[in-house]
């Protein structure tokens, strides 16, 4: 009998074992993906037909990374023709990055900007106070009371906005859209990962790494060409972003934690 429980384990443990290299080789496999990222040339901004869950009403997060190379424009925006919503990041005159929400045209305008270098931009608003992160950091803040953000229906746009005379010149990736106000230690700890887009409260998410501009959540917010030839880069070598593999990890955990409480029974006399 115990020969047979021995025998048992044995095989037990062989086929963990084995999943758990499986669940190893994905994870490598999918960190040396490459990072694709959306080049902007003043020309080319893709449109996001407008849903409701491109309009957070409560609060607000956007993230997103990018290197500019223009000293204005407006890099993404619920802004066009007059129906506005929110933008933001738009560049200001080189050094500023702005944040504009409506209803009541509220600005927040803060330094920070570098252009031709690679950054995480997070605009937060949550209910009271809008503000923005460069890099983590906290740059600045305004009061801003709204019992809701507006819905003009604008669509969403990556790469301009209000009109096409405001584009962006750059490089832009892994762009969220959350309808909560994300904390500065959420922001930090998440900035240099790529989501798996099944996060919690994100609306939307756009890493382009499939050279397109759908939107990895279940809302299915997927761009459409809009103007010009969108391009998308590989940029791992300067902005090597890592998927989070949540799944895999939890997954490797809890065959972990089963195959300790298998040798736990076997060893009981």
């Amino acid at each position: 009998m115990l020969n047979r429980l021995n025998r048992r384990g044995d095989i037990v443990k062989a086929l963990f074992y084995s999943i758990g290299i499986t669940l190893t080789i994905l994870g490598l496999t999918a960190s040396n993906a490459a990072n694709i990222a959306l080049q902007l040339d003043g020309k080319t901004y893709i449109e996001v037909p407008d849903s409701e869950s491109l309009n957070p009403k409560k609060a607000l997060t956007i993230e997103v990374w990018m290197k500019m190379e223009s000293n204005g424009g407006e890099c993404l925006a619920k802004d066009w023709g007059g129906q506005r919503d929110y933008i933001f990041p738009e560049l200001i005159d080189g050094t500023k990055i702005r944040f504009v929400l409506w209803p009541q045209t509220k600005i927040l305008d803060a330094p920070g900007l570098v252009l031709k270098k690679w950054q995480h931009h997070a605009g937060v608003w949550d209910g009271k106070e809008m503000r923005i992160y460069v890099d983590g950091k906290k740059i600045g803040a305004s009061p801003y009371n709204a019992k809701e953000l507006n819905d003009s229906k604008a669509s969403l746009y990556i790469g301009v906005g209000d009109s096409a005379q405001w584009t962006c010149i750059g490089l832009i990736d892994e762009i969220r859209i959350w309808e909560v106000a994300r904390t500065e230690k959420e922001i930090n700890d998440f900035m240099m990962n790529t989501l798996m887009g099944d996060e919690p409260d994100l609306n939307a998410h756009y890493t382009f790494d499939k050279k397109n501009a759908d939107d990895n959540t279940a809302n299915k917010n997927n761009g459409k060409k809009a103007a010009g030839t969108p391009k998308y880069v590989d940029v791992t070598k300067e902005l090597n972003l890592k998927p989070l593999l949540s799944t895999a990890v939890n997954v490797r955990n809890k065959l972990a934690s089963t195959w300790g409480r298998i040798r736990r029974g076997l060893a009981k006399p």
